[in-house]
């Protein structure tokens, strides 16, 4: 272990992993909570020199005792100004470079799969320095897609997981409605879950875009219910659709679980954002638009999950 490490391993305790499936409302969640004073996050500037630990120094120069200036996602603010602001991200060329070659971090579930020795430290050290660098007490970060449990609790044993779910309807117009369909239609996006029956089963959606996203989503939700299953790791499981009818109360409720004192800065940033529910609102277009026969069809793909 390096000298670093030893000394600040405390820097790696209990770290918050928000995740879900992606379009359930993560974002938006992980983008409230990320705003609390304590914790230390992977961002946009470590995303640009993903190999660089010291980048997060910067972060002090936004965010610090005279001022807190941080950006948000994209998605709710496209202006130049949050582009350069430092900000939490979730996209993955970080992670492969930290996770290192073996592994498939963005395509792969990471079933039954845990870091080596060299990885765990390896990473233990890049992550410890993020926190330190940005002067934080606790590392936080969201993820999408495979929960990727085991993988992480070997990095993190004592991790706090929060998985956000939404219902599967919405879930999958939205990812649509983001362009998956045209990425998704060509191969399973993630790999390393599904059994050759179920591959050749995947053949006969994959001319529907909506029922090939809902058999994705399925695998997602019975794969993270398998390592939950599994690991009985600290998860803390809520709904996007309590998000939006009580957004002050869910956070507040969450941060308790979290154990996270009262934030002036997360109080700050809900103030000035719009949290409205995004279920019952009409198709962005007529391609995305999914009719009474699909939304079945769909339902019997998820079933009880």
């Amino acid at each position: 272990m390096s000298n670093f490490l030893s000394k600040n391993e405390y820097l790696l305790q209990k770290p918050i992993i928000i995740f879900g499936t992606g379009r359930s409302g993560t974002t938006v969640i992980s983008d409230i909570i990320l705003h609390h004073e304590e914790l230390a996050w992977h961002n946009n500037w470590q995303e640009l020199l993903p190999k660089s630990a010291t980048i997060n120094y910067l972060r002090r120069l936004f965010d610090n005792g005279l001022w807190h200036i941080t950006g948000m996602n994209t998605q709710n603010n496209k202006s130049l100004i949050n582009q350069v602001l430092f900000r939490p991200i979730e996209r993955y060329d970080f992670w492969e470079v930290v996770t290192g070659p073996r592994i498939d971090f963005s395509r792969g579930f990471l079933l039954n799969e845990r870091a080596t020795d060299e990885e765990k430290q390896q990473m233990r050290l890049h992550f410890a320095k993020m926190v330190k660098y940005q002067n934080r007490k606790r590392l936080a970060f969201k993820l999408t897609g495979p929960a990727r449990m085991e993988y992480l609790l070997s990095v993190f044993p004592d991790a706090q997981f929060v998985q956000i779910t939404r219902e599967p309807v919405a879930t999958i117009r939205s990812w649509l409605e983001i362009h998956w369909s045209s990425q998704m239609t060509e191969q399973l996006w993630w790999n390393g879950a599904y059994t050759e029956e179920e591959k050749e089963k995947s053949k006969e959606y994959a001319k529907d875009p909506a029922l090939f996203v809902a058999f994705q989503y399925k695998k997602l939700m019975e794969t993270t219910a398998y390592e939950i299953n599994k690991l009985k790791p600290d998860v803390y499981t809520t709904r996007y659709e309590d998000f939006v009818k009580d957004a002050k109360g869910f956070i507040a409720n969450m941060m308790h679980h979290l154990g996270l004192p009262h934030s002036k800065q997360v109080d700050k940033f809900m103030e000035k954002i719009s949290v409205q529910n995004r279920n019952n609102r009409a198709a962005k277009s007529a391609k995305t638009e999914i009719s009474e026969e699909t939304k079945k069809k769909i339902l019997e793909i998820v079933g009880n999950i």
